[in-house]
């Protein structure tokens, strides 16, 4: 058994690194699923465009994803139709569809060959069956053709169940990967390993700083799941971040299913031809800092229900908004130019691909119907203001928490202490080798928690994410941590 994604391709050649200056028309920031679906449909445009990615494309957040492509999403309509209203939480719906149908018009024009998969997509309740009710009611409404059920597909707890057949699933590097080569094939220029340490307005125009070179843009494209910068808007008091565990078993004779449960702790199944994957127990990613414990719950809560080999498992971080809804396009009046696309809420797949489109759209100057549901300037509703307000005091508890963690002496192979003046955690590997880090996040200075399974330093205030020696893995950090010894 071994932590690592199942989404793992090696033969993927690499792009090469910015080593110059340059000016141009649009700079795309991030290679996931919704950097590369944005370049893809801004290929053939007639302006000079780059996407800046600093690892390989599809390296991200995207390979953690259980690759499901649906429009059943554990109990957001609900959620949408009590921060929104009613009319929001139909166009979601009716976007979601949409996306689903844009994956698979590249699909088939392409012949990618990403192992999409027709399968069936069941909600189901195994306790609480309100936010079930409230989900079936919402379906009924939006005239969603669905079937009810009294079980799953498998032996596993449920009341009540409901699925559909228009879903999908597919490997999402394989898809990603291959927009990369039909990219690449075009005027549109790939640089991988190029890490964007600042953006700076001056007048009409960006500057961007990598770590590098600059980049001289009309417009920029930010689509690194959680936006690495604070102003403007104050991102990091209107987002918070969610973590889910996941695995991968052998499959033995299991039919193949999509599955989400709507009550807590939420689970997901998807088994397919292929792999067994299950998973869930999201939580605030500041709420909870032991996050070994969680997954060892997840792995014991497998084996109580099912007897198939364990084969890998990893967790995943997700950005959400405080109306549940994701934050695509302009980031306000004043910065028309500085686009985002964030809190996609744990369906990157399908809310990747529309913000390819959506963002694509407003760079070509084109009308795109989802446009204003997703803007980022849109009002919060008094619900979405209080969920705001209740992140920030579990971002500030997390804060806290993460500061006296430091003094804890509950982790196997981690110590800290203060060196010179200067706060590190130090890790010992199993050859008694000291890896040493400062004790720091660089984005807005919180202590970090130890990841004993997955080997690395994280932020439980924003998520980002180091190596055992402090070298950057995941933002919003742009920065490394790395201890030397003054």
């Amino acid at each position: 058994m071994e932590y690592k994604s199942i989404w793992e391709l090696n033969d993927i050649n690499e792009n090469p690194k910015l080593n110059n200056d340059l000016e141009v028309d649009v700079v795309i920031v991030g290679g996931g699923i919704a950097g590369i679906s944005t370049a893809y449909y801004l290929r053939n445009s007639n302006k000079k465009i780059i996407l800046l990615e600093k690892d390989k494309v599809g390296n991200g957040v995207s390979k953690f994803t259980t690759g499901k492509l649906t429009y059943l999403q554990n109990d957001i309509y609900p959620n949408i139709i009590k921060d929104r209203s009613k009319s929001d939480a139909l166009e979601y719906f009716n976007s979601q569809k949409e996306a689903i149908k844009l994956a698979k018009e590249i699909i088939y024009k392409h012949q990618i060959d990403c192992n999409l998969t027709p399968i069936a997509s069941y909600l189901f309740a195994y306790n609480d069956t309100k936010s079930f009710n409230e989900e079936k009611d919402f379906l009924k409404e939006a005239k969603c053709q669905f079937e009810e059920s009294k079980k799953l597909p498998i032996n596993f707890p449920c009341k009540e169940a409901l699925f559909v057949h228009d879903t999908f699933c597919f490997h999402p590097l394989k898809f990603i990967t291959k927009l990369k080569e039909i990219i690449n094939n075009s005027n549109l220029n790939i640089y991988e390993n190029s890490i964007v340490k600042n953006i700076i307005k001056e007048d009409d125009y960006y500057i961007i700083e990598t770590d590098s070179n600059k980049v001289k843009t009309k417009q920029v494209i930010i689509t690194t799941n959680y936006p690495f910068f604070t102003f403007p808007k104050l991102l990091p008091l209107q987002l918070k971040l969610e973590k889910s565990y996941l695995l991968e078993a052998t499959k033995n004779n299991e039919d193949n299913f999509l599955a989400l449960s709507t009550d807590k702790p939420n689970y997901t199944f998807r088994i397919d031809n292929e792999h067994f994957i299950f998973g869930g127990y999201s939580h605030n990613l500041s709420k909870e800092i032991n996050y070994q414990e969680k997954m060892n719950t997840v792995l014991d809560d497998f084996k109580k229900h099912f007897d198939n080999k364990i084969n890998n498992y990893w967790s995943i971080h997700d950005v959400v908004s405080k109306d549940h809804l994701p934050l695509i396009g302009s980031l306000n009046k004043d910065n028309e130019g500085l686009l985002i696309a964030t809190a996609f809420h744990k369906w990157g797949m399908t809310n990747g691909i529309l913000a390819g489109k959506i963002l694509s759209d407003i760079i070509l100057d084109k009308t795109n119907k989802y446009k204003e549901l997703f803007d980022p300037e849109r009002d919060l509703k008094i619900k979405g203001i209080i969920n705001m307000v209740t992140n920030d005091s579990l971002i500030g508890k997390a804060f806290i928490d993460s500061k006296l963690n430091k003094n804890k002496k509950d982790y196997k192979n981690v110590t800290f202490k203060n060196e010179d003046g200067v706060n590190i955690g130090i890790y010992i590997d199993e050859n008694n080798i000291e890896h040493k880090i400062i004790n720091r996040c660089p984005h807005l200075k919180s202590s970090l928690i130890f990841d004993e399974e997955a080997k690395v330093w994280i932020c439980p205030c924003h998520g980002s994410m180091f190596d055992i020696d402090g070298n950057l893995l995941k933002g919003p950090s742009v920065d490394n941590i790395t201890y030397k010894k003054s």
